[in-house]
């Protein structure tokens, strides 16, 4: 009698697609109360703070490498771009009921700081115009004067502080503004273009090689997302020494973020509760959710 053999994907790639949102959303949640203790000028946890920061900034990669997932393997990319846009709707009211809560902190750099489903929606509808046999041209010149338009108010070259009444200006746009502006823009065009040149040599030399069964072609993909951060943490290294440049994120926080690449290197594509509608909507609840509760937490102590 044979003995059984471990699948290499089995054996090595054990993180699958359940385990690697919920590894982002407890990292999400740490950014997030790094920046709620940031915000509430919590001065003797400013370490805390940064620490917290710094680690949920891996949250981002993760995401953004689910999302390509998500997109390519959907059977109605519009109904997943309208479920990403609501919750962008969703955290934009948010936003801007908090906003205007007495005691809230009141500066422009709060209001800049931006909606993380504005983002992904805008990367399914990037998706969508580079996959589509329909000219998307004007769609495409909208998105990129979108991206320019909000990076140049983060960065302050548009600057709209002159009076009394631009800080209301700014909590209502503040949440229509994507939060990793041309960072992220970047990030997602570069692993789409990377993911769809290596899938379309593989197709014209050894077609076979390109199957979910593949556990080498699983790695391979992995590791194309891994080497890509590792370029983008290294460029950002480098633009921390250039006093004033900005691609409208933190350049430390994303120095760090090569270090997603400790879960994504693992993750073996396997679709864990894909069919269970609770888990789906509870994923999508938890952001809107956990952000009024860590600012009630936080808006109820410093008051």
């Amino acid at each position: 009698m044979e003995k059984d053999v471990v699948s290499p994907k089995k054996k090595y790639l054990f993180i699958d697609n359940l385990t690697l949102k919920i590894i982002g959303i407890i990292l999400m949640t740490l950014n997030h109360i790094g920046l709620f203790l940031k915000s509430f000028e919590y001065t003797d946890l400013e370490i805390l703070s940064n620490l917290f920061i710094y680690i949920g900034s891996l949250a981002f990669p993760i995401f953004v490498f689910l999302l390509m997932e998500g997109v390519k393997n959907t059977s109605n990319i519009k109904k997943y771009l309208l479920r990403m846009l609501l919750l962008a709707l969703l955290i934009y009211i948010a936003i801007l009921i908090l906003s205007f809560i007495p005691g809230f902190i009141d500066t422009y750099e709060v209001y800049k700081f931006g909606n993380i489903f504005i983002d992904l929606s805008l990367f399914i509808l990037l998706y969508m115009c580079f996959t589509s046999t329909k000219n998307f041209k004007f769609a495409l010149i909208g998105i990129a004067i979108f991206y320019v338009l909000t990076y140049l108010i983060k960065i302050n070259i548009i600057d709209l502080t002159s009076d009394s009444t631009s800080l209301i200006f700014y909590k209502i746009i503040g949440g229509l503004m994507p939060q990793y502006s041309l960072f992220g823009l970047l990030l997602f065009i570069s692993y789409y273009l990377c993911l769809y040149y290596y899938e379309k040599r593989i197709d014209k030399t050894d077609s076979e090689f390109r199957n979910y069964d593949n556990s080498l072609y699983l790695l391979s993909k992995n590791i194309i997302y891994c080497i890509l951060l590792a370029i983008f943490s290294f460029l950002f290294y480098i633009f921390t020494y250039i006093e004033g440049f900005s691609l409208g994120v933190d350049n430390i926080s994303i120095t760090y973020m090569v270090l997603a690449s400790i879960f994504i290197a693992f993750y073996n594509y396997e679709r864990k509760g894909k069919n269970s509608k609770i888990l789906e909507y509870s994923f999508y609840l938890y952001y809107p959710l956990h952000l009024v509760i860590l600012f009630l937490i936080f808006y109820l102590i410093g008051g």
